[in-house]
């Protein structure tokens, strides 16, 4: 009798101590996907614009340095260009909404006038660059910069009583020629788009 109350003192320890286990994995389990969830949402802030979910000028320092390595093994030039919208702390007066809008549809036609292989980066609240991941002759650049002008050219489709149209400035700065390094290529681009403002 005793041994039958022993072995079931066991059997009852044994799962007592199977459930802990099972709590606790489970809790530790939700602990991990909450630490990892907080991970990706410091990277996100890290790397990435809040309002547009674009590279951040700290991610696009770091595409454009990856550029120039490809660029020196191929022996090759690229460009980035800096864009610009000189109207959007005007819009931003009128609404933080709007102006985050407006920015979006900034991000979309950007998006839409280069290839899935370029990168556009959001890298303050009126600035993109975009880093050209191809190899061009200088006579193909001038039909880049075209094509951003022409996303440019109409007004935004923004559900707002306010008559607003997208102002740019745009520069251009070339590897090698203009810079060697991500900083310096990116600077050279700023001040061509405040020269031709």
């Amino acid at each position: 009798m005793q041994e039958c109350e022993l072995s079931f003192y066991y059997i009852f320890l044994i799962m007592v101590l199977l459930f802990v286990s099972i709590y606790f994995n489970i809790k530790y389990r939700s602990v991990i996907r909450k630490n990892v969830e907080n991970e990706n949402i410091l990277i996100k802030s890290a790397y990435f614009n809040p309002v547009t979910s674009l590279p951040n000028a700290e991610n696009i320092k770091i595409v454009i340095s990856e550029q120039i390595d490809r660029a020196l093994r191929h022996d090759k030039s690229f460009l980035i260009i800096w864009i610009r919208i000189k109207n959007y702390h005007e819009v931003k007066l009128h609404s933080n909404v709007l102006a985050n809008e407006f920015i979006l549809e900034a991000s979309d036609r950007l998006i839409q006038s280069t290839r899935s292989e370029d990168i556009v980066g959001h890298v303050n609240d009126d600035t993109f660059i975009v880093v050209f991941n191809e190899y061009l002759e200088d006579e193909n650049y001038n039909i880049l910069l075209k094509r951003v002008e022409e996303a440019f050219s109409e007004a935004p489709k923004l559900d707002t009583k306010y008559n607003i149209e997208f102002q740019i400035a745009i520069g251009k700065s070339k590897f090698p020629d203009d810079a060697k390094e991500a900083a310096a290529l990116i600077e050279r681009a700023k001040h061509e788009a405040i020269d031709i403002d």
